[in-house]
């Protein structure tokens, strides 16, 4: 009798360990060709609110206490962007505060918040350039050359003291100390390579070759080549959990969404994006899977699928998608927030 009581006991509880365990908090996606942003409760897939950006919003930023998004206004074919947007997600549809960048500074793109959720690494393209904004005042605080054409993507450490860049006509990673802002190495790595993750202990660079099909993975300190990961059609952008144990790599060149084991640097879960529609009645067409954020329980992975207007959401225990959420046209950048935004 006792047995077929705890038995009925851990049947009816299931349904609430599930509902324990589903993902939660916000996303916010840019959207370039929509030029807006989208910010959509996780656990309904309500949008909370779609804020016009300007022209070619890309990469997006959470602040370490998940208050503030950022986005890079980035531009596009017809007008050259250099400004930030702040979002406050405790106050989502009040108006953003905008950060100018000045004319020195085009091309904002890659974004990582410092451990004070003001100060905010800023990639410039066109200045070849990591810049520090602090965007309470939006004053720019400080800024490193990285002399290399392209710089970024940008990636940080979890102690914030280590970031590192992708140059992608330099075909280089930048090495920054952080406390000192100096640019400390540069490593050579290969052509267009643009997705960054480093590792939360910064021992290693997970660098995306978009040309080469390649997952390079770094030595942090030395910028030694240590491993190749193979097999995708474009390593697109890279991500790695908080706990350190799991990649995410996204894959437009062949439609994929890999989950690798960090600790092996093997592959271990292959995902098909299938083709779908963007909107009611529309043929399905490639997805595009291109930005990725991941959760902070290590548990979730969002990706944008930019041809489609959705986010893909990635049980990576399961390595499976479990639902999409809907956000606006070319989505390419997002970011993760443990808050739930009202």
């Amino acid at each position: 009798m006792t047995k077929a009581i705890a038995l009925l006991a851990t049947f009816l509880a299931a349904p609430l360990l599930a509902a324990q365990r589903a993902p939660s908090g916000t996303i916010v996606a840019s959207n370039m060709d929509a030029h807006s942003a989208s910010i959509v409760d996780v656990a309904s897939g309500r949008t909370i609110t779609t804020i016009q950006t300007g022209e070619g919003p890309h990469e997006v930023a959470i602040s370490p206490n998940g208050r503030r998004a950022v986005v890079a206004i980035y531009g596009n074919r017809n007008a050259v962007g250099s400004s930030l947007m702040v979002i406050d997600l405790t106050a989502p549809t009040a108006p953003p505060k905008i950060v100018e960048l000045g004319a020195g500074n085009q091309r904002p793109h890659g974004l990582a918040f410092l451990a004070d959720n003001a100060s905010l690494l800023v990639t410039g393209e066109r200045a070849q350039r990591v810049l520090v904004v602090n965007v309470d005042n939006g004053m720019i605080d400080s800024s490193m050359s990285t002399k290399q054409p392209t710089t970024h993507m940008v990636s940080l450490s979890r102690d914030y003291t280590r970031a590192f860049t992708t140059n992608i006509v330099g075909m280089s990673v930048s090495a920054i100390d952080v406390p000192s802002r100096t640019v400390r190495a540069t490593f050579q790595v290969g052509a267009r390579i643009e997705g960054i993750s480093v590792t939360p202990d910064g021992r290693e660079v997970w660098v995306g070759g978009n040309e080469s099909h390649l997952v390079y993975v770094l030595n942090g300190t030395t910028g030694d080549v240590m491993h190749k990961l193979e097999g995708f059609g474009m390593a697109y952008r890279v991500g790695i959990t908080p706990d350190g144990r799991t990649a995410v790599i996204s894959d437009p060149g062949s439609e994929k969404i890999h989950i690798a084991d960090v600790a092996t640097h093997t592959v271990r879960t292959v995902i098909d994006v299938a083709p779908m529609s963007a909107s009611d009645g529309a043929a399905p067409v490639p997805s595009s899977p291109q930005g990725v954020a991941m959760s902070r329980d290590n548990a979730t992975a969002y990706v944008t699928l930019k041809a489609v207007a959705k986010v893909a959401v990635v049980d990576l225990k399961r390595g499976a998608i479990v639902k999409y959420l809907p956000v606006g046209a070319g989505s390419d950048g997002v970011g993760y927030s443990p808050i739930v935004v009202k």
